[in-house]
């Protein structure tokens, strides 16, 4: 990961892009949601509210070890230790969570008679020491626009206030907070304060905070955080080499930086650990193994963590599927000469599974973009995606260059490759998929003719990429590799798809699960487009033999049908029978004809008689066309998967609405 962030910070650099300073302690809160505690002049919390998720994630803290959080803090439940089996507790366990006031009064007279809990005053104790040492890097100063901070270190330093006199202030405030606000807060106080094993995240701030220009619950607070400590850090004495930048300077001799990303969390730019004993193999453990300079390993960050704030979602980074359905990786992308384009750059390389937005009008607005910087054959666009493999290591998946002249032509042979395909039977409007889409698709194993699926491991991004950018020198195997995986997840559902458009009833439809959606269609796009990149247009192949025989099967569904409806009173067997051919024209296409010959001949002679419909008629005289065609060109043949493909996409292929109407004028046999 350090060399593709050597190569994002020296772009930066280079077109004199400016970044938020940022320093390695100072972290974005997580996405839960926490108390807010109002600290007042005697240094003891006056008042308790709730902060949602949304709110606190633009909140940042300083955190230079797991033992050490300020201003945001998780405490360590229970409080107090409360006698399960006293009067007091059972009544306030007893009442109704709805009765808010009282229960809260329950509490508070519950509490009254308990002892702090083991553990308890030492955290507090704790705090107050980390705060000393910040109070030292943030020294008072009324004037500033950050005051509220350093006021904050100083009220709880000077509490004249015993551990244990501070925790019942804590949970006076508490419990006075949620008598008069919702049962959530309630819920909250009664996790800080009675929780087993509970730990909740509690943000300090100032109970006067409208009196200071900035208060310390407030995004600005961490460019604050970063500058002072920056301007404060102690140069180490280590001097070396840095193994990115190649200069002399103070090396980074504790750990790396560890910035709370999107997606993944906290994540170390660097870890080994000194406690894995296979690491040591070559007498090297932690940042000795590949030394970075201080000031290399903060300009990381700072890049890093500019390049992926919630304003850049879309822009810079995205998530993106893993290779399962539950994990999700991170990506990011910049253009070098403007890393910071205002462009929707990552959402290209991305989408997204509930985008209101139509993937190829942000194809579109971002080709535009390029195109309008005038990003020429030496602009490149750098990519590479994260997966945190556990809670201490993450890793780069994927790290790649392209031209942005390769970005846009690739967007429209994409797009091209889309519509490679026939019209299906159903909602299809030229459905332009997402990569985002692609690997969701291909994480479902359809069976039980579409009625259900199961997870599965889908396709690598890198095979994705190189379907969508153009001129890569891979495109021919992943695109064989995709076509095969798409076959091998979806053909179930696409073959119970065009079954159903055969037998035309909502009951042949409602056997198809609802969670399918628009996958179907995102399916046979993806045929198209891997087919494209082999070099097959539908022009071409909807002449061959493979495409015919799916047509032939197809045709042959809708003569079945036609006789079910009119011979047997739309009594229709649970399938029809190009349908059952389908598994045996794949595997050996003379076989699977043959055997249709040998059964369909009572519905030929239906069709061609008097009471046969014009539809049927018409569905016989095209398979008999289709069967002229290929009938010199089956001796020997065998399907390859790109002929699979086709098979079925025959078989899927939507019939005109023209031909629905065909009468017996229009019959040609």
């Amino acid at each position: 990961m350090l060399n593709e962030l050597y190569t994002l910070d020296r772009s930066l650099n280079r077109f004199r892009v400016s970044v938020q300073e940022s320093h390695p302690w100072v972290k974005r809160l997580s996405r839960s949601p926490l108390l807010i505690a109002g600290v007042d002049s005697s240094g003891a919390v006056a008042e308790i509210g709730q902060m949602d998720t949304q709110e606190a994630v633009s909140l940042f803290k300083i955190q230079p070890s797991n033992q050490a959080n300020f201003p945001q803090v998780t405490w360590n439940g229970p409080i107090w230790n409360f006698d399960r089996k006293s009067g007091a507790t059972l009544e306030w366990l007893a009442c109704p969570v709805k009765e808010v006031r009282r229960r809260a009064e329950l509490l508070r007279r519950a509490f009254a008679r308990a002892d702090i809990a083991t553990g308890q005053g030492r955290a507090v104790t704790r705090m107050r020491e980390f705060c000393r040492e910040l109070a030292e890097r943030f020294p008072r100063d009324d004037e500033s626009e950050f005051a509220a901070f350093p006021v904050l270190l100083s009220r709880l330093l000077g509490a004249a206030l015993t551990p244990e006199e501070w925790l019942r202030r804590l949970s006076d405030a508490a419990i006075s907070s949620a008598e008069a606000g919702p049962p959530e807060l309630l819920a909250s106080a009664e996790t800080l304060l009675a929780g087993e094993d509970a730990k909740f995240p509690i943000l300090f701030d100032l109970a006067d905070c409208t009196d200071f220009r900035c208060r310390v619950a407030n995004p600005r607070m961490g460019g604050y955080f970063s500058r002072r400590l920056n301007a404060t850090e102690q140069v180490g004495t280590t001097m070396g080499r840095c193994a990115l930048s190649g200069l002399e300077m103070p090396l980074e001799t504790e750990k790396m930086p560890s910035p709370n990303l999107p997606v993944l969390g906290p994540t170390f730019l660097m870890a080994m650990n000194p406690d894995t004993p296979c690491q040591t193999r070559y007498q090297r453990i932690g940042t000795d193994i590949f030394p970075v300079g201080k000031t290399t390993a903060a300009e990381l960050n700072s890049a890093l963590v500019h390049l992926t704030t919630a304003a850049r979602e879309g822009k810079n980074w995205k998530r993106i599927p893993g290779n399962n359905r539950k994990k999700f990786h991170l990506l990011v992308v910049y253009l070098g000469s403007s890393p910071l384009l205002e462009a929707e750059i990552a959402e290209m390389f991305t989408g997204s599974e509930k985008s209101d937005r139509l993937y190829s009008a942000i194809c579109e607005e971002v080709c535009t973009a390029l195109e309008g910087r005038k990003a020429g054959e030496s602009d490149l666009l750098h990519v590479f995606t994260l997966n945190k493999i556990d809670p201490g290591r993450v890793q780069v998946e994927l790290s790649d260059a392209f031209t942005a002249n390769q970005a846009i032509r690739g967007s429209a042979e994409w797009a091209m490759g889309a519509r490679n395909r026939p019209l299906l039977p159903m909602k299809d409007e030229g459905t332009i998929p997402s990569p985002y889409e692609v690997m969701r698709c291909l994480q479902m194993q359809w069976e039980r003719s579409g009625g259900s699926y199961a997870d599965a491991p889908g396709c690598r991004l890198a095979e994705v990429f190189d379907l969508l950018i153009t001129d890569r020198p891979g495109v021919a195997v992943s695109a064989n590799a995709v076509l095969e995986m798409t076959m091998r997840r979806t053909a179930e559902l696409l073959i119970a798809i065009g079954h159903a458009a055969r037998r035309g009833t909502k009951e042949a439809w409602k056997s198809i699960s609802r969670e399918a959606g628009k996958y179907p269609v995102i399916a046979a796009s993806l045929l198209g487009i891997t087919l494209s990149k082999l070099g097959k247009r539908k022009e071409d192949y909807m002449h061959e033999p493979a495409f015919l025989i799916g047509r032939f099967l197809s045709l042959s569904d809708t003569l079945h049908a036609e006789y079910c409806k009119v011979v047997r009173k739309n009594d229709m067997p649970p399938q029809l029978l190009g349908n059952a051919m389908i598994p045996t024209a794949i595997q050996d296409p003379n076989k699977g004809l043959a055997r249709m010959l040998r059964r369909i001949c009572v519905y030929q002679a239906w069709a061609r008689g008097k009471k046969g419909t014009g539809l049927a008629r018409w569905a016989w005289g095209e398979m008999g066309k289709i069967a002229t065609d290929v009938a010199d060109k089956l001796p020997g043949l065998r399907l390859s998967d790109e002929q699979q493909a086709q098979l079925l996409l025959g078989y899927l292929a939507r019939t005109e609405s023209k031909d629905e109407e065909k009468t017996e004028e229009g019959a040609t046999n």
